[in-house]
């Protein structure tokens, strides 16, 4: 047998219930109505947290948020998708940063040194970290926390909150305490440097850029390809 195609869905929609007791009913709802129309599809965005529903058009949506609220006493509130913006960095810029806590008994002792640069606009990777210590500025055994402080400062861009792409990190110096140096206080300096340097690499907000297709019919093929034409 020919198996059927189900169309692409059109349009999509954010939906939150409104209260968390509903959250069982919620997704009870959104599990019956896939199973009943393949045209009806649900996701999840890990960065916003939000429920996205998409189908066929507003109308298709509206008749499955008013079933959910009929059939399954959900009342939702219904939005668009928010946009998953990205951070990034125009220029180079250094860093050296110490974190130093004393607070009775072993304190936390960590210095890092080192310079973020954007990456090449055809690199194949949108984060990049090197380690470019001489000798032993900072032990090995700290090595590991100072790149978990650099990625995790990445994860969040002091502008909007957003991912940081399209940047290197490079760690060439720093300095350890033979008693108050640990992990913890490597991870942090790493994510103040991260911070400090960001400020002044000139960052700023990337948008989304969507990709769009067209089909037209062949005897209109020159004019579209011509592109829009001023009105007479």
């Amino acid at each position: 047998m020919t198996s059927i195609r189900v169309p692409d869905p059109v349009m999509s929609v954010s939906l939150t219930p409104k209260s968390t007791d509903q959250l069982p009913n919620f997704q009870r709802a959104l599990q019956r109505f896939q199973r009943e129309d393949p045209t009806f599809t649900v996701s999840n965005n890990a960065e916003t947290g939000e429920t996205i529903i998409s189908g066929m058009g507003e109308l298709h949506l509206d008749i499955y948020v008013e079933r959910m609220r009929r059939e399954y006493k959900v009342d939702c509130e219904v939005g668009r998708p928010k946009v998953n913006y990205r951070e990034t960095i125009q220029s180079r810029a250094e860093f050296l940063y110490l974190h130093k806590k004393q607070s009775g008994g072993s304190g936390q002792f960590g210095k890092v040194g080192g310079y973020i640069e954007p990456l090449p606009e055809d690199s194949t990777t949108r984060y990049e970290y090197d380690n470019e210590i001489v000798g032993n500025a900072i032990p090995p055994e700290f090595y590991p926390a100072c790149e978990k402080g650099f990625k995790e400062a990445a994860n969040a861009g002091s502008l909007i909150g957003a991912p940081v792409e399209g940047v290197r990190v490079v760690l060439n110096d720093g300095a350890a305490h033979a008693v108050d140096s640990n992990e913890m206080a490597f991870r942090l300096a790493a994510i103040g440097g991260f911070r400090q340097a960001y400020a002044n690499a000139r960052p700023t907000i990337l948008e989304p850029v969507m990709k769009v297709e067209v089909t037209v019919p062949v005897e209109f093929q020159g004019n579209v390809m011509g592109g829009p034409k001023p009105p007479q």
